[in-house]
């Protein structure tokens, strides 16, 4: 479990601590549960991404999100799946997430 670790570094050591943690995984292939607020961090580190709704905390939604990594960032589909993520979290009508494009995303409702 690895809840938030890079929230209190800036931006060039997290970025450097993120391809740690990218390459380190490779090596080993380990089960981490990592835990974010940065949507971007998410989409480059995990695999397996689960949005929680708030109070109480339940899984709105599953994304895997395996064809990105660092180098990904400022591409268009990343930050396309970033905005989705985004409008999953902060939109409050199912209609708008059975629209979003991701092919292989689950709603839980």
């Amino acid at each position: 479990l690895m809840d938030e670790p890079f929230a209190a570094l800036d931006a060039l050591t997290r970025r450097k601590m993120q391809e740690e943690l990218l390459l380190l995984w490779e090596e080993v292939r380990f089960t981490l549960l990592f835990v974010t607020h940065s949507i971007e961090e998410a989409l480059v580190v995990g695999n397996r991404i689960l949005l929680l709704s708030p109070h109480p905390g339940r899984v709105r939604a599953e994304i895997h999100s395996h064809q990105y990594n660092l180098h990904s960032l400022g591409g268009v589909e990343f930050q396309a799946s970033a905005r989705r993520i985004h409008r999953l979290l902060f939109d409050e009508a199912p209609e708008a997430e059975r629209e979003l494009g991701f092919a292989d995303i689950r709603i839980a409702y």
